[in-house]
């Protein structure tokens, strides 16, 4: 009945919508998007598009107002009669951008105040309408149909029985069971959260507040996406500045604190009744939904989640702000601890303010590690802090990787010699391009720099540094490479886009197999390192695959989508404020920014409509790609050669490679691959005769090719971008592949690719050298590190290969002469295809 691959769809059962069987290529996870002819004038009250285009260019390139003066005198003297231009200095400009600015829902500006030491302190803060900014959203008659308000379960058929796979908040648990909770008809709008300070420049003091929010009912692609429906600064937040004389107090900490949550109290003012309530919505298809504002995710590093749950912190009894883990016990993360929850918080605080004396209260206050501050959060119905709190690979990655494990790394590597460091920033250097990872130099002398950078050093490590930590030369550094490839291990599960209950079970494993290790490197190093590995970040690990089954992947909680839009905070600052009070000023620039994409966004349609493109298709550029699990384009062809070179012939082919023995008899050894070629893929042989090229016959030399190919995580078409080049920015670049042959897969490096006329008929092909020689009895460090090594062909039994055999693009490291290593580490396919590998080949996986 069922065919292998068929996607089952569950509705929660108040959404009264039966479950759903789709063929895997038909599935679809949103409707078309409505097909209504777009407003004739979106850039209104801007008097023409020209007008806005202008406007928008000098809002993007943050020009000071003598500089839009500037820009506008040469628009005017060189401006064409086609449109109206009638702007005359910046103040037209603001002018306009404070016509439109009600566009969306805009900040209003308060004052809080807070007691402290019989005085009242007040604090300037500022936020927009959560109701209203989400409101707006719900508007959106391009957003609406992606967005999902019922609580799904997805499952797969693999053949035997339906597999379920979590990827968005709304295919988790806690969605689930949120729905579960409300009255019938009751639909959760959910909210993801954060909240941190950030350096506005990096000299001076002045820091920045931003609260960003973004709606968890949206799919992935869009919510962390950049324009209309990603995230977007809800509020900024005071920052107290510290007072001398009270540093330290705890009085003070609480002070501090106090101002939070009574700020974050305005910011969720519009959200709380209506929590309790819920309230009713038109929707744009017509249909009146009755929504229930929660907090799904509060997206923060350690400290600030320690300020949202209102614990002491690091130094506290119960340091997790999720769990009541004691301070001693953050290393042990084989053992789990009972949960915090805020109806318990709730009442402990509640209990500690009914103790006769304030050092009883204090002390009841400690046992659980809270504060005597009034949560903000408790105000929300159906939101729970601390299960809202979520784990964060962003930092779980700066504060584990770079401050311990890298550290720890350098420093032994140090301790070798001179030569082993100069060895070690050479393997990195020598390392292959490769697209969105980071080409480094020096990375032993690396002592700061932002997440990204370690966590491209920590994908590279084991690969650069295998052959210098021994097992005989550095029987320490050898362990604490193994924990390196662990903690990779469950850095990999934890970013996988899309999870299985094996995924998580075997993410896990990682987990339990990463602290193993690491407990015997802090037990044999205890004598040489004085490193503190009992920290809040380690155990945070605990929870990262409860997280996954409650809230998604963990793509849905980084806080790296949000830490990224502190950059046009801080161009705003530098290059749009006066540097006095410049929290208004920079919000307005940001509300101008979102009332600027929000038009390109509606120029964007009219342009489509316009020009006859496709009204429905729900393929928007801005949105991201469409939510279907399989390519949006189901006839889009999987590979495709590009960079073409002028045609030659065999004749200077041959000779210009006449050093290299793979294009040795280059035009026989095609005759022949052609021939059996053509007959294996039932195409007529020209004449009915073998294929016979001369010497003086052409073929075109290609450089570049795109590869289309279904991840085996997320099943959907991802793209890698080869080349196969002898001078890419002045270096040659010939990359490696994977290749279906008919006996199984295999990898190779690309040589030649090239394009050929067989009678009427053009073949794209590729000269390949074939890494899949025998490699021997496995090696102990393979097996060790989860290393898969392949070893080359002598080069004179290069192939030829049709380029629709090419699977992916792969990332291969030299090792000797003639055996490479596969990097796993580069994306999260690769990490899963080499996992399969690993299992086809027999391997032990040592987690």
């Amino acid at each position: 009945m069922f065919q292998v691959d068929d996607i089952k769809l569950e509705y929660h059962p108040s959404s009264g919508i039966t479950p759903e069987v789709h063929a895997f290529n038909d599935f679809k996870r949103c409707p078309p998007t409505s097909s209504a002819p777009p407003h004739k004038r979106p850039w209104a009250p801007f008097k023409s598009r020209l007008e806005f285009e202008i406007a928008e260019l000098a809002l993007e390139a943050c020009l000071n107002n003598d500089q839009t003066d500037r820009l506008i005198t040469l628009c005017n003297r060189c401006a064409s009669q086609s449109e109206k231009f009638t702007f005359k200095n910046h103040k037209d400009i603001r002018e306009r951008w404070e016509a439109v600015s009600h566009r969306t829902t805009g900040f209003t500006h308060d004052v809080i105040s807070v007691p402290y030491d019989d005085s009242i302190r007040q604090f300037e803060l500022y936020y927009r309408d959560l109701w209203e900014w989400a409101a707006d959203l719900l508007r959106d008659p391009r957003l609406f149909p992606h967005m999902v308000f019922d609580a799904q379960r997805f499952s797969k058929f693999d053949g035997k029985t339906f597999v379920r796979f979590i990827d968005e908040p709304f295919t988790a648990e806690t969605f689930w069971n949120v729905q579960s909770q409300l009255p019938p008809g009751g639909k959760p709008l959910a909210f993801v959260l954060y909240a941190d300070k950030t350096r506005l420049s990096s000299f001076g003091t002045a820091r920045g507040y931003p609260v960003v929010a973004r709606l968890a009912n949206l799919p992935a692609n869009i919510r962390n996406g950049q324009g209309v429906g990603s995230g977007y600064v809800v509020g900024w937040l005071p920052i107290v500045k510290e007072d001398r004389d009270q540093a330290g107090k705890p009085s003070w900490v609480n002070f501090k604190n106090a101002v939070w949550h009574e700020s974050f109290s305005k910011i969720l003012s519009s959200l709380a009744l209506k929590s309790h309530t819920g309230q009713w919505f038109d929707c744009p298809d017509n249909v009146p939904r009755w929504f229930f504002p929660i907090i799904l995710i509060l997206s923060a590093d350690y400290e600030e989640q320690c300020i949202m749950s209102l614990i002491r912190g690091i130094k506290c009894l119960w340091p997790c702000p999720v769990c009541l883990v004691p301070h001693n016990e953050l290393l042990n993360t084989l053992k789990c601890y009972p949960p915090r929850t805020a109806t318990q918080s709730q009442e402990v605080v509640k209990a500690a303010r009914a103790e006769a004396t304030a050092e009883e209260k204090e002390e009841k206050l400690k046992e659980y590690g809270l504060r005597d501050i009034m949560n903000a959060f408790a105000a929300m119905m159906h939101t729970d802090v601390h299960d809202a709190l979520s784990w964060d690979r962003l930092h779980f990655n700066g504060g584990l990787y770079r401050d311990h494990l890298w550290a720890e790394l350098q420093k032994i590597v140090v301790g070798l010699g001179r030569a082993k460091v100069a060895q070690m920033d050479k393997n990195y250097e020598a390392f292959p391009r490769w697209r969105n990872l980071k080409h480094l130099a020096h990375v032993m002398s690396i002592s700061f720099a932002d997440g990204s950078v370690y966590e491209d050093i920590s994908k590279m490590v084991v690969y650069a540094a295998h052959a210098i930590l021994t097992e005989d030369d550095s029987p320490l550094g050898y362990l604490l490479l193994r924990c390196i490839r662990h903690f990779l291990e469950v850095d990999a599960y934890a970013a996988l886009e899309v999870h299985t209950t094996e995924t998580i079970s075997a993410g896990r494993h990682a987990v339990q197999a990463f602290s193993t290790y690491l407990q015997q490197y802090i037990e044999k190093s205890a004598d040489e390192s004085d490193k503190n590995w009992n920290f809040p970040k380690l155990h945070m690990s605990v929870h990262i695959f409860d997280n996954i089954e409650a809230k998604g992947a963990t793509r849905n909680y980084n806080t790296k989508p949000n830490e990224r839009m502190h950059g046009s905070l801080k161009d705003s600052y530098l290059l749009r404020t006066n540097f006095r009070d410049v929290a208004p000023q920079i919000l307005h620039i940001n509300h101008w920014q979102v009332v600027a994409e929000s038009i390109r966004r509606h120029i964007s349609d009219l342009d489509e409509y316009e020009s006859g493109g496709s009204e429905d298709s729900g393929d928007l550029e801005d949105l991201g790609d469409v939510d279907d699990l399989v390519s949006p384009d189901a006839n889009a062809p999987h590979v495709r050669l590009g960079s073409r070179q002028a045609a030659q012939t065999f004749e200077l082919i041959e000779d210009a490679h006449k050093e290299d023995a793979a294009f040795t008899n280059f035009r026989v050894k095609l005759n022949n691959f052609l021939t059996d070629f053509l007959q294996v893929i039932q195409l007529p042989l020209p004449g009915g005769k073998r294929v016979q090229f001369k010497a003086s016959d052409k073929i075109t030399e290609c450089r570049f090719l795109k590869v289309n190919y279904e991840s085996l995580v997320d099943w959907r078409l991802h793209t890698d971008y080869l080349r196969c080049s002898p001078k890419f920015f002045n270096a040659a670049r010939f990359d490696c592949v994977f290749i279906q042959t008919e006996a199984k897969v295999i990898f190779g490096r690309l040589l030649f690719l090239f394009e050929c006329i067989v009678g009427d008929i053009t073949l794209s092909l590729a000269l390949i050298h074939p890494f899949d020689a025998p490699t021997g009895v496995r090696l102990r460090k393979d097996k060790h590190l989860n290393i898969y090594r392949v070893r080359a062909r002598p080069r004179a039994q290069a192939e030829f290969f049709s380029v629709r055999s090419i699977i992916r693009g792969a990332l291969l490291v030299l090792d000797g002469s003639t055996d490479y290593l596969v990097v796993d580490t580069v994306d999260s396919d690769m990490f899963i295809r080499v996992k399969e590998l690993h299992l086809a080949a027999g391997h032990p996986i040592r987690i």
